[in-house]
């Protein structure tokens, strides 16, 4: 049976990508406190040769909570960033007028806004010329967002913006760029605030240097994803060495292998209890 390549980290040894939602990180202390195990393990990927360092690609909040709870190890899932396909997410913005929107973001220093429409926009997005734009109405009408000298800049200024918006409206993840199309399933959105898609070795040069992208903007998707391990979080909290951890990982998924409680999916799952 092929596993996911599961190893217990120090958590000084992780760097997050993108920054955390404290309105997630909160729940999840209760949740590790209340229920004494790791549901879902971090997806982390090796971001020096020395494979000594890790970037995480999916679980700044877990992390950050675990962190916060004085955990010294993390048990995480290893990926090769080159075997993981990296995809965005867009913002939908829900109570919150467009008008209320494009006051507030004009005010933010080093970003100008612009008027086009659909197809320019999503041309000026592939081409790096926009930081991002906002689809504002059914006609296709957008605003074209520039500003940065380089991706830092423009990172940075991502940042200011969703913190910006998110500090007056709701905002609902959707992986489509037409408001139309979003309306479908959030029929009070006003806009929808679209991103460009970074490149994996943006993401990790930018983490090298702590510079994080905004929460919920990145997707990555893995060919073999580990869920719902429910592994003691007693171990993780323990003094015991790194290396004794690893063994008791190791031996604790020899046990459910031979158990027969490992199974792997094949197919596209949807699941109805996270």
């Amino acid at each position: 049976m092929h596993l996911p390549d599961l190893r217990i980290l120090p958590l000084d040894a992780l760097a997050p990508h993108e920054r955390t939602d404290p309105r997630r990180v909160n729940p999840l202390l209760e949740r590790l406190t209340t229920e004494a195990v790791l549901r879902n393990p971090p997806i982390v990927a090796p971001f020096d040769e020395a494979g000594k360092r890790f970037v995480v690609l999916d679980g700044a909040n877990r992390t950050t909570a675990m962190r916060a709870l004085g955990l010294p190890h993390v048990l995480a899932q290893v990926v090769d960033y080159a075997q993981v396909q990296l995809f965005v997410w867009h913002h939908a913005i829900t109570q919150c007028s467009m008008e209320d929107l494009l006051g507030q973001i004009g005010t933010i220093k080093g970003l100008h806004i612009r008027a086009g429409d659909l197809m320019s926009a999503r041309a000026a997005l592939a081409r790096r010329e926009a930081l991002a734009f906002i689809s504002c109405d059914q006609t296709h009408k957008t605003d074209i967002l520039t500003g940065g000298a380089d991706v830092r800049e423009r990172t940075e200024l991502l940042n200011v913006l969703v913190d910006m918006y998110e500090g007056c409206a709701k905002v609902q993840r959707t992986t489509s760029d037409n408001l139309s199309e979003v309306r479908e399933a959030y029929a009070d959105a006003s806009a929808v605030v679209v991103f460009p898609r970074y490149e994996s070795a943006e993401i990790v040069d930018l983490a090298r240097t702590g510079v994080m992208l905004p929460a919920g903007i990145t997707r990555h998707v893995l060919p073999l994803r580990a869920l719902r391990l429910n592994y003691p979080m007693d171990v993780l909290r323990s003094d015991a060495p790194l290396a004794q951890k690893q063994g008791h990982l190791s031996e604790w998924i020899h046990e459910r292998v031979q158990a027969r409680r490992v199974r792997t999916y094949a197919e596209p799952t949807v699941m109805f209890d996270e």
